[in-house]
C-alpha cells in the first residue's frame, strides 16, 4: 500500500478530499505567519501571558470543584457516621434499659422495696 493510498484513505474517513488539505494548511500557516509579524514582540509575549492567565484559571477552578466535591462526599460520609454512631448508642441505651427492667434481680429489688 502506498503513502498515496494510505493518505487518502485517511482523508476519506475524516471527511477531507485530499485535494484541499495542502490548500487549508497553506491558508493556516500564512495566517500564522502573517499574525506573527503584524505584531510586536511584547504584544506576542502579552498574548502568551494572557492565554497562560486563562489556561491556569480554569486548570484552577477544575481542581477546586474537584476538591469541593470531595469535601462534600466526607462531609457526608461523616455525618452518616455519626448518625449511624448516635443510633447505635440509642439502641445500647435502650437495650440496657430493657435488659434491666427484664431482668430477676430488678423484679427482687422493687419487690423488696
Amino acid at each position: 500500500m502506498s503513502l498515496k493510498d494510505i493518505a487518502g484513505q485517511l482523508a476519506s474517513n475524516a471527511h477531507i478530499k485530499i485535494e484541499s488539505a495542502p490548500q487549508g494548511i497553506s491558508y493556516a500557516t500564512n495566517g500564522f505567519v502573517f499574525a506573527w509579524g503584524a505584531m510586536t514582540f511584547n504584544q506576542i509575549m502579552m498574548l502568551i501571558g494572557t492565554v497562560f492567565a486563562v489556561l491556569t484559571y480554569f486548570t484552577s477552578l477544575y481542581f477546586q470543584r474537584k476538591r469541593d466535591q470531595r469535601e462534600q462526599r466526607l462531609l457526608e460520609h461523616r455525618i452518616q457516621a455519626e448518625m449511624n454512631a448516635a443510633e447505635r448508642n440509642t439502641d445500647k441505651t435502650e437495650l440496657r434499659n430493657w435488659s434491666a427492667e427484664s431482668s430477676p434481680d430488678a423484679d427482687s429489688g422493687q419487690a423488696e422495696k
